[in-house]
């Protein structure tokens, strides 16, 4: 947070954005003309830890300021941050992305951020190296909303629950008066248990509270600088007195990417989902498109990110972002085109699965078919082909029998992809973005790459019939006497999207995809995150419009309308409610990729 003359510069929070700080870092740039004033000036940063600590491979949290003065007479002067600068530990006594914050107000120093305080105390600045700097150009996480709490829930003596009636990134701001060294503590959470007691079950290993010890000086306002959470719940414990509803806010605080499309329709049911689909995005929106915002993970995982792409596109404006997102793609590919499955890597999980990989070459895409900018697709092309050089290397005749991990991920009562051979999703994948980036080099007339990629492209859809296909019939993972039986419906329906199917066999896979859905199913989603996102489309597009329209307002489950009859005001990431420790967050964007066919299809 930066500050100058006791007041905030700007209106950013968590700035600036996440990046792999080995690579490259982001400023922020702000005008503070107005902030400047005769006479003596000053500068202050608080600084905090963000992703900037040991666990992901970084050393101590590190800043820069420079501030340039342009005169009426075109002079210029320009102040630095150097040795000169000074540092001293605040009322900030912790702070994490995970753990919270402790914030001691007994430890304030009225004044600190002024020219007239006496600084005499504090220590000379430790001067350090750091990474390459780019500017921030996409929009910056602001506090966006305000939400009030609905109830307050008081399960024992002293435990005081504040339900929010919406699961939301972000924090609370506390108003308190009590005496002097009074400790109030704040755990976050998405769930209650079965004593309406808050769960912290979600959160796996983080710690997830806010800690505020009163100096005792008349009403007191707080709100965290420098973390964040996901919640619907708050517990309150050691506040002075029966705190009231007006003693907490709930803060909505996301990247402030401007809203550029909005769905309604007569099914109150879809319009439900679509709302919570709009929460969901917004709360993973936090510089880096995020897979949850609660427990210790809120990382850029790429299957998350590309095939909801489409949706955020549809909502929001988020070419801004997703170019600073394809850059840190860019960033994090080795030299011999290989990937993470998460972006930045501060887990470095390569190489990447290629249904997770695809984000390169899609987002790419994305912003192309949404801006018209064909700049993306220049500037990211050879990496981008790298990365299918990458893939045919690890490819046994043209099939993807030793490269992915997740598949189908996340099917009904699984995790991993109970119908879908990993194979089959992967081989898929990997002819997607081959012939996706054929398109691509003939749209920037790069006549030699388009005819050697449409070639590959061939090559690799004829192996994937011969591998996985028999008389319009798409493999399923081997289930002994059952196979025959059962169908998957992703296998069915990814073939017929990419028009991969023979031409003979087309009429008897859409028939059997139509089984799939309709018979075995009962028009029941039976598919993980990837074939949910393309399901809909290949219904729709083979006549089954009405099946499509069934499968999307199932309130039993498996579905969304079972998430809205559950209570879900976000999207889960299982199609299960799971309330135990393990996969189960609350709000999860994945199963978010229908909100494109409501707009495409619905609308």
């Amino acid at each position: 947070e930066l500050r100058m003359n006791g007041q905030k510069v700007g209106d950013h929070v968590l700035d600036p954005g996440q990046t792999d700080y080995s690579r490259i870092a982001l400023y922020s740039s702000y005008d503070v003309t107005d902030g400047i004033k005769t006479g003596a000036n000053c500068i202050g940063l608080i600084l905090g830890n963000g992703r900037h600590i040991e666990a992901f491979g970084y050393e101590k949290p590190r800043g820069i300021v420079q501030l340039i003065i342009e005169y009426e007479d075109g002079t210029r002067d320009v102040v630095i941050s150097d040795k000169n600068w000074k540092v001293q530990h605040g009322p900030l006594m912790e702070n994490g992305m995970y753990q919270g914050e402790l914030y001691d107000a007994r430890k304030e120093m009225p004044g600190w951020d002024t020219a007239e305080f006496d600084e005499s105390g504090w220590e000379q600045v430790e001067v350090v190296d750091g990474p390459p700097l780019a500017s921030q150009m996409m929009a910056p996480a602001r506090a966006t909303h305000t939400l009030m709490p609905q109830q307050i829930i008081r399960p024992k003596e002293g435990v005081f629950i504040y339900d929010f009636g919406q699961n939301f990134s972000g924090w609370v701001r506390l108003r308190v008066n009590g005496p002097e060294g009074m400790r109030v503590a704040f755990r976050f959470s998405e769930i209650l248990d079965e004593n309406n007691m808050l769960s912290t079950s979600v959160l796996r290993g983080a710690r997830a509270t806010d800690i505020y010890i009163l100096n005792g000086k008349g009403e007191e306002v707080y709100e965290p600088r420098l973390t964040y959470h996901g919640f619907r719940y708050v517990e309150v414990t050691g506040f002075p007195g029966i705190p009231a509803l007006e003693n907490l806010d709930g803060v909505f605080v996301h990247s402030d990417v401007e809203q550029t499309g909005q769905f309604a329709c007569s099914n109150k049911l879809i319009n439900d989902v679509h709302r919570n689909i709009w929460w969901g995005q917004l709360s993973n929106l936090m510089s880096i498109p995020t897979d949850c915002p609660q427990r210790e993970e809120r990382m850029g995982w790429l299957g998350d990110a590309h095939l909801t792409a489409e949706e955020a596109f549809y909502n929001f404006h988020m070419a801004p972002l997703f170019l600073k997102y394809l850059e840190d793609i860019r960033l994090a590919q080795k030299e011999d085109g290989c990937l993470s499955n998460v972006v930045p890597p501060y887990w470095r999980l390569y190489p990447a699965d290629p249904a997770w990989g695809s984000a390169y070459i899609s987002l790419a895409w994305n912003c192309y078919v949404f801006t018209g900018d064909t700049r993306p697709l220049e500037t990211h092309f050879e990496p981008m082909k790298r990365y299918i050089g990458f893939l045919e290397s690890f490819a046994d005749n043209h099939i993807m029998r030793a490269l992915g991990q997740f598949g189908d991920w996340c099917p009904p009562a699984s995790i991993l992809p109970t119908k879908t051979p990993i194979a089959l999703t992967s081989t898929w994948f990997f002819y997607h973005d081959t012939q996706l980036l054929a398109r691509i080099a003939e749209i920037l007339k790069k006549k030699e790459e388009a005819a050697e990629l449409s070639a590959l492209a061939s090559e690799i859809k004829d192996a994937f019939n011969r591998e996985f296909q028999e008389s319009g019939r798409y493999a399923t993972i081997e289930n002994g006497p059952l196979t025959n039986f059962y169908l998957s419906q992703t296998s069915q329906a990814l073939p017929l999207y990419l028009d991969m199917t023979p031409e003979d066999q087309k009429d008897k896979a859409t028939s059997l995809l139509r089984q799939a859905v309709v018979d075995q199913c009962d028009c029941h989603i039976d598919c993980g995150i990837v074939g949910t996102r393309y399901l809909f489309d290949v219904l729709t597009d083979n006549g089954m419009a009405e099946i499509a329209y069934c499968v999307a307002t199932r309130r039993s489950y498996p579905g969304w309308g079972y998430m809205l009859r559950e209570g879900a005001t976000t999207l889960w990431e299982r199609w299960e409610k799971l309330e135990g420790k393990g996969m189960n967050s609350h709000n999860h964007i994945m199963f978010g990729s229908i909100d494109a066919w409501y707009y495409r299809v619905i609308a």
